[in-house]
Formats: C-alpha cells, structure tokens, sequence
C-alpha cells in the first residue's frame, strides 16, 4: 500500500514529498503508542467469538473502507487536501493496526506445540511475500491500465482508486477464509 500510495500522492494529487516523508515519520510514531494500546484491547476482550477473530473483522471492514477513501480526493485542494490526507493516511494505520495486532498474536494461540507453531506463522509470511511480489510487479500496469481504458494520463486518480478497490475485495476474500476456517475457542464467561 505505502509504495503506491507515494506515487499517488505524489503523481496524481501532487502533494509535496516533504510532507509526505514528515506524515509517514508521524504516523511510525504513533504507531508506537497505537500498537501496544491495540495489544491491551485484544488481551482484555471476552467475546462468544474469542478475542482475535472478532476485532479481525472489525479492522478488516473498517480498515477497507479507509483504503477506499484514502484513494480518493474528492476534489480538495490545498490545506484542506493536506489535512485529508493527513487524517485519512494516520486512519490506515489505525485500522489495519485493528486488523494486523490480533491476526499476528492469533498464531501462537493456535497450537501448544513448537513445531507447529513454526510451520503455521510460515503460511502468512509465504502468502504476504508472494502478494507483495505480484502487486508490486504488476500494480502499476493495472492502473496504467484502469487509466488508458479511460483515455486518462497513466497516473491518473482512476487507476489508483480501481486498484484500490480489487486490493479491497482480495483482502476481504482472504481475510474471510481465515475468519471461517481458523478454529478460535470462546473467551466469553
């Protein structure tokens, strides 16, 4: 996401890479007090649905929607541009901390046995490096193609924002494969 949310920040809204490099060295920092916050929601949730499952959902479809926005300018124009995208930027990282902070402490509550726990936090890493590899190879031809389809210049905001919304529906598929097929024992009670 961040790659080419560079690119479209900087290509096809034209924001200035300053503020771009000083917002993405903000939202690291917060992202130090926010990870740990997240960490402490999840230990103390006590739901029928266990307490990773339920906020993976949550920071999936919320974390979704802000990735739909944040490809989206709606028009805005200096000050009011930058503090969109300030705001919509910092928000990404909220919710996909909603997401990534249960999914990742859900691995080893799986399973008591080392070995196996090795070979089931490998599946994740194996699957986000390949996807990695594909977006990150064949995402700007997509939207160069998004955009040609419309006779837009190659980075133009339409291809961002149809890529964006292949990039949502993927993450909602694979994501829902896990919610459903990963066992998760009540913490309710």
């Amino acid at each position: 996401m961040n790659s080419f949310y560079m690119l479209f920040l900087t290509d096809s809204l034209f924001i200035a890479p300053a503020f771009i490099g000083v917002l993405y060295f903000v939202a690291r920092i917060w992202d130090a007090f926010n990870d740990p916050m997240m960490g402490l929601i999840v230990d103390n949730t006590r739901s029928k649905y266990g307490k990773f499952r339920i906020w993976l959902v949550i920071g999936t479809l919320v974390n979704s929607v802000v990735i739909l926005v944040m490809y989206r300018s709606f028009h805005l124009q200096g000050t009011a541009l930058y503090a969109f995208v300030a705001i919509t930027y910092i928000l990404y990282g909220m919710t996909y901390t909603i997401m990534d902070v249960p999914y990742w402490s859900w691995l080893p509550n799986l399973t008591n046995d080392p070995r196996e726990r090795e070979k089931v936090s490998v599946i994740p890493r194996i699957f986000a490096s390949m996807s990695c590899l594909i977006i990150g190879t064949f995402g700007l031809y997509v939207i160069k193609w998004f955009n040609a389809s419309k006779g837009l210049s190659d980075l133009s905001e339409y291809g961002f924002t149809s890529f964006a919304v292949i990039i949502v529906i993927l993450f909602l598929f694979f994501v829902a494969i896990t919610v459903f097929n990963v066992k998760e024992e009540s913490t309710a009670g």
